[in-house]
């Protein structure tokens, strides 16, 4: 019992993130302090995943994660500055306590001080306040981001390791990014800000999986998501909302899979984004089409390019000796739940992530959005409404192996170049 207390606390969580998108999948809930809609309860789900994953991975000294967990949930559902800005700080304060490092407490300062930034301009302290937009203002917004931003440093990949809980402060963080746009547009400024510094992230977090060690790759492929996410919020579209959405639940489906990366090289390949229609090849493929469906086809050929690295890392971690690696039964399940999410992600789009967007739009420019065809699977469409890219349906997934194929040839490349200098 004391070993399943956690998940007991964070299972009715998960249920409540679940029965709240029910009940906001077409108006948000609003009664004085409270403002819930699909955005929180997508809020609710990942904190309750993040949670039951650490629980799952036999982390040491959950309870901080568990209460984390829980007061960034009744941050995700007040529309009250005050009140969210407070319980982040205790959420932060736990979780920094917990990790011995201080890059979620100044995360949550940085996220605080942008909430009240827009109050002082704007004169409300709720967000669904008709007045609120007019708070929008730069400083707010920059302070907003660099506390995603180091919210998603946080957890440990500049370490090469993953602490416990801190893809929680993560998580609120972007989310109240995301928020901004249900308060009006962003500027083309902030736009190009958040594409900037989240195609980098994905650059930089994808290159250094393809290159580091095995015990060190799952923290940069969290890195590498969170990045694909910040980057969905850049390019300020239902396209790219969906995207950040997306990113987000593949998260903890990565962490779980590789927290000890040994056991049966299959798992990693599903966990990992390798293989055509799992979870992670869904999110480099909806950052493309994102990119494509908004128009920017450098930043489109960034993401292919970070998704081919990933997929370098992928073949090295499915190389890498078993024996000296420590497998876990979380393998198994992450690879099920990739493929489910990966093949479900069609009705996940439909289900959770367009309402999302629909709710967000006023904010969202025209430049993208996603349709589900039937036969054909997700479309990206462009501002004309004119398809873009394809996700296309289980018929056409054997033509899909392409990103997987170029990786074996690099690798092969590179090994005969090892060869010739040894």
């Amino acid at each position: 019992m004391k070993r399943l207390a956690p998940a007991f606390v964070l299972l009715p969580l998960l249920l409540t993130g679940l029965l709240l998108a029910a009940l906001t999948h077409t108006t948000p809930l609003t009664y004085r302090w409270l403002y819930a809609d699909m955005l929180s309860a997508l809020t609710l789900i990942l904190l309750a995943a993040h949670g039951l994953v650490a629980w799952a991975n036999d982390e040491a000294d959950l309870w901080p994660t568990v209460l984390a967990a829980w007061l960034f949930s009744a941050a995700a559902v007040l529309g009250h500055v005050g009140l969210l800005s407070v319980l982040l700080f205790l959420g932060s304060s736990l979780l920094a306590f917990r990790t011995g490092t201080r890059l979620p407490l100044v995360a949550a300062l940085s996220t605080g001080g942008g909430l009240l930034g827009l109050v002082v301009a704007s004169g409300e302290w709720l967000l669904g306040a008709p007045g609120a937009g007019a708070g929008l203002n730069s400083l707010s917004f920059v302070l907003l981001l660099t506390g995603t931003l180091t919210a998603s440093a946080a957890h440990g990949a500049v370490r090469g390791h993953m602490p416990t809980g801190t893809p929680l402060v993560a998580v609120l963080c972007l989310t109240t990014l995301l928020r901004l746009f249900s308060l009006g547009p962003w500027n083309l400024g902030w736009l190009f800000a958040a594409l900037v510094v989240g195609g980098a992230t994905v650059l930089m977090a994808a290159w250094q999986a393809a290159a580091a060690p095995p015990e060190q790759v799952g923290a940069w492929l969290g890195l590498y998501l969170m990045g694909l996410a910040i980057a969905g919020a850049g390019l300020g579209s239902a396209a790219g909302v969906t995207l950040a959405g997306y990113a987000l639940l593949t998260w903890p489906v990565v962490r779980l899979g590789l927290a000890r990366p040994g056991g049966p090289a299959w798992t990693r390949w599903l966990f990992t984004g390798a293989v055509p229609l799992s979870a992670p090849f869904v999110a480099a493929w909806l950052a493309v089409a994102a990119a494509v469906a908004g128009d920017l086809s450098l930043v489109a050929v960034a993401f292919w390019g970070a998704a081919l690295l990933v997929a370098v890392a992928t073949r090295r971690l499915a190389g890498a000796s078993a024996a000296n690696l420590a497998p876990h039964g979380g393998q198994s399940t992450a690879a099920i739940l990739s493929l489910v999410l990966g093949l479900g992600s069609p009705l996940v789009v439909l289900g959770l992530l367009e309402p999302l967007a629909a709710q967000l739009q006023g904010g969202l420019t025209p430049f993208g959005e996603l349709a589900l065809w039937p036969w054909a699977g997700l479309i990206a469409l462009n501002a004309a409404r004119q398809p873009v890219a394809t996700l296309p349906s289980l018929a056409l997934a054997a033509l899909m192996v392409l990103l997987t194929a170029f990786a074996w040839v690099l690798l092969r490349l590179n090994r005969l170049r090892n060869t010739r200098n040894g």
